[in-house]
């Protein structure tokens, strides 16, 4: 689900992570690696890539590691590119960036926040953006009958225990439409007020990929979350900065706010943004709830 645009990243984006060249990016449940092409676009690497599907992760070493790019042959049988320094000025593969991603094709309920942390040369706060998609059978509307006892259903669990344990400054959440209503409501309340306890600020929305220059109707709840950082400046000593220092607000759209009786004044939703220009505009304007 490629459809994050170019993000133009400001200044407060660069200096993240101590001063790294580009902003960090922990992909968990990453599939084929869609939404990872979209952040490498952008200029936010994928540091760690967590799946634990086989074919999904050949998918991933054949399309971000040289190791298995530079086996990719022309119709001749020669080979596409000589060396990697030839890919990169080739353009073709947009997306590749020189600090290779680890892909730990793991099980996510076995594999502890230190080693995906560790994997990806990063410390507690460092990480621009953990996103993903978590296995969604459950609460999907395109086979039939959900459950909401389905045991996958629980995997955001995972989700909200690597975003408390590594303290990104964002986390993007998607899944599909049938997360709303299953249960209620009750569910999707559940998933934002477990995020907001790990000290963000939410908000969400069902978006269609068509409506970001992909030839496709693909709608999909989107949740972004922004870490709440707050200064204190004690009487001695050096000012320190608090992250994830407090729980968040969680702002439902207003169809949902409505349809579940919900009565929050001056709420800001992704429905009452001017529609962005860029993904990171997209940030900036959520940031301001």
């Amino acid at each position: 689900m490629t459809f994050l645009r170019t993000i133009d990243l400001d200044n407060s984006a660069k200096e993240l992570g101590k001063d790294k060249e580009h902003p960090a990016h922990i992909s968990l449940f990453t599939g084929a690696g869609g939404m990872d092409v979209g952040f490498a676009m952008a200029g936010i690497e994928s540091r760690v890539m967590v799946e634990i599907a086989e074919d999904c992760c050949k998918t991933l070493r054949a399309n971000f590691l040289w190791s298995e790019l530079q086996k990719r042959n022309n119709p001749d049988g020669t080979p596409m590119w000589k060396t990697k320094e030839e890919m990169i000025a080739s353009n073709c593969i947009k997306w590749y960036h020189d600090n290779e991603p680890v892909i730990l094709q793991r099980d996510i309920t076995k594999l502890s926040t230190e080693e995906i942390l560790e994997a990806g040369n990063l410390k507690v706060g460092e990480t621009f953006v953990v996103s993903g998609g978590p296995p969604c059978q459950g609460f999907s509307t395109a086979k039939g009958k959900r459950c909401i006892d389905d045991p996958r259903n629980s995997l955001y669990k995972e989700f909200v225990r690597v975003v408390k344990e590594t303290l990104p400054l964002f986390f993007i959440f998607e899944n599909v439409p049938g997360l709303v209503s299953i249960g209620n409501g009750e569910v999707i309340k559940q998933i934002t007020e477990d995020f907001a306890n790990c000290g963000y600020n939410i908000a969400w929305e069902i978006l269609n990929a068509a409506d970001f220059g992909v030839p496709q109707h693909r709608r999909r709840v989107i949740m972004i979350g922004r870490r709440i950082d707050l200064l204190y400046s004690p009487e001695e000593g050096n000012p320190q900065l608090h992250i994830g220092a407090m729980p968040g607000n969680v702002d439902h759209p207003k169809f949902f706010r409505e349809k579940h009786s919900m009565v929050m004044k001056n709420q800001a939703t992704l429905s009452k943004f001017k529609k962005p220009e860029t993904f990171m505009d997209m940030l900036k304007q959520i940031s301001r709830c």
